[in-house]
């Protein structure tokens, strides 16, 4: 056997004892990082049973991929250690007592030690006699450090453990995650408002913004980091009552339903049915474009087709004085230049009636806009409130004490009975049930007959109290000196030269539920915008008023 083989056998056994020395390393290794993951995990366990962080199954996910981390980490340091046959021959020297033969023989085979072949190959022979003489299992022996399995079993019992008893941070966790949910949903869909508000054809730029800003500053308010639910709820009601207030400022509801009967002089008319339609069906844009029609078919008509629309006109007028007093004024105008015959005069009023129509359909146009938004943002609310499982606390949306009222300073409390008052007391539930209860006293003047509001199983009483009426028919009046225009057109001086000295007959106290409860509602929409409200109690406000809808 030449010097070259005896050398492959060398080689060989070098790589043996290498590949066991790699295989006992990773039975310790491995273990190791095994542990460091697992000890990770507990750590975050730990944690997570101290403040709200991951739920039982998330932390078992988190053990699990802990775990393989370490494992692969343990891995991958193993597979990056390389051994050349140098550094495996000095291993093999010093775990098997060689006395650096099988470097020797490297270092001699390599030309890094000069000798005569006799000797070299004395060597390489002296060397293989020693490593056939090795006993591997007993210098090199597989073994397991108990210590490192000890602590994993520990480890593992322990997550175990954390997985399987109830945590009683995880309610606040789901809790505060759907919050975080609602308000991302929230977010979404108030976004996708301002798009359709953009891209609304019905509104000018100027209504845009004005619609858009409450709606901006919810999504900037809400994209806030670290924001409460009682922030949030705030952030909407506080959203939601600018629209409110913007519908109520430019609704033309009211103007609407009076020209349903004021409208019906028109209607009847042959010249104006177009015009006396679209008013009765309350399409204002398409009305305004009749008026104008209409005063451009003005020539065309016979003086008695004048006159009689003319009449028409003066009785759309006075139906619409105190509900548009701007347009009453322009049909009371078009009306008398057409008696007067000054056919010019009464194209001009119709055109600025045309006019004043296409402005109240844009301002309808805005406040169904708005109207619409508030009840995205008012559904909006309700669902950040209701997140979680659970309603946010009412203490914790009032501002600090500045001298105001309080959390529970007249809060669901009615004042003091002063004299002439009675007491009353309400509770109402957030779901729109209650119970209301009143005691009269029987003193006139402002004791409490009966709440309007929620009865046994969510239901109204029928009647609710109004302060007693007075007649003044005994009081004597003032005189004063009208205008001389205002003795000849009377339509042009407003409503009080139209109205009539109350009739009284037999009044009463009581009267039905829906007769004032837009009065009051109405009323309590523009008490939301006082700056002494607390921010968080108006949601609440506008909560109680809506359970309480006919």
């Amino acid at each position: 056997m030449n010097q070259e083989q005896d050398f492959g056998i060398l080689t060989r056994q070098l790589h043996a004892w290498n590949g066991r020395r790699r295989l006992r390393e990773a039975l310790i290794w491995l273990p190791r990082g095994l542990l460091v993951g697992l000890l990770a995990a507990v750590v975050v366990a730990a944690v997570a049973r101290l403040r709200p962080l991951l739920t039982n199954q998330e932390v078992a996910y988190v053990a699990l991929a802990l775990a393989g981390v370490g494992l692969l980490a343990a891995a991958a340091w193993l597979l990056w250690q390389r051994h050349p046959l140098p550094e495996q021959a000095r291993f093999a020297d010093r775990q098997f007592l060689l006395q650096e033969r099988a470097s020797t023989a490297v270092e001699i085979h390599n030309g890094l030690i000069t000798t005569s072949p006799l000797i070299a190959e004395q060597q390489l022979n002296d060397t293989l006699t020693a490593v056939r003489q090795v006993d591997t299992r007993a210098l090199l022996p597989f073994r397991l450090n108990r210590q490192d399995w000890l602590v994993i079993v520990a480890a593992v019992l322990l997550l175990v453990t954390a997985v399987v008893l109830p945590n009683l941070q995880e309610a606040e966790l789901l809790r505060q995650r759907g919050i975080d949910k609602a308000i991302a949903e929230q977010i979404n869909q108030l976004e996708a408002l301002s798009e359709e508000i953009r891209q609304n054809p019905l509104l000018t730029d100027e209504q845009k913004e004005e619609i858009l800003q409450p709606i901006e500053q919810a999504i900037e308010g809400l994209g806030a980091g670290d924001i409460s639910q009682e922030q949030a709820v705030a952030t909407l009601s506080e959203a939601e009552a600018e629209l409110r207030s913007l519908a109520a400022n430019s609704s033309a509801e009211q103007l609407r339903q009076q020209l349903q009967q004021a409208g019906e002089p028109l209607a009847n008319n042959p010249n104006s049915q177009s015009l006396g339609q679209s008013l009765q069906n309350g399409n204002l844009a398409q009305a305004g474009a009749a008026a104008t029609q209409l005063a451009d078919q003005l020539p065309e008509l016979s003086r008695e087709e004048q006159m009689a629309l003319a009449e028409d006109l003066m009785a759309t007028a006075q139906s619409l004085v105190g509900t548009d007093d701007q347009l009453a004024q322009q049909l009371a105008q078009a009306a008398q230049a057409l008696q007067n015959g000054d056919i010019a005069a009464a194209q001009q009023a119709l055109r600025e009636a045309g006019a004043t129509l296409q402005q109240r359909a844009q301002e309808a146009a805005a406040a169904n806009q708005a109207n619409q938004a508030a009840n995205a943002l008012g559904e909006g609310r309700q669902s950040v409130a209701q997140a979680g499982g659970q309603p946010p606390n009412p203490d914790n949306l009032l501002p600090p004490n500045d001298g105001r009222a309080g959390p529970n300073d007249g809060l669901g409390q009615s004042p003091q009975p002063g004299p002439g008052q009675g007491n009353g007391q309400g509770q109402g539930e957030g779901d729109g049930s209650g119970q209301g209860q009143g005691q009269n006293g029987g003193q006139p003047g402002g004791q409490l007959g009966g709440l309007g509001g929620p009865g046994p199983g969510g239901g109204h009483v029928e009647n609710v109290y109004v302060p007693e009426m007075r007649d003044l028919g005994g009081f004597e009046g003032v005189d004063i000196e009208l205008p001389a225009q205002c003795r000849v057109n009377p339509a042009d001086c407003g409503a009080l030269l139209n109205e009539r000295a109350t009739e009284f007959g037999n009044e009463t106290s009581i009267v039905p539920y829906t007769q004032v409860f837009g009065d009051y509602r109405n009323a309590a929409n523009e008490a939301l915008q006082d700056d002494y409200i607390p921010l968080g109690l108006k949601g609440y406000i506008r909560d109680y008023f809506s359970s309480l809808e006919p």
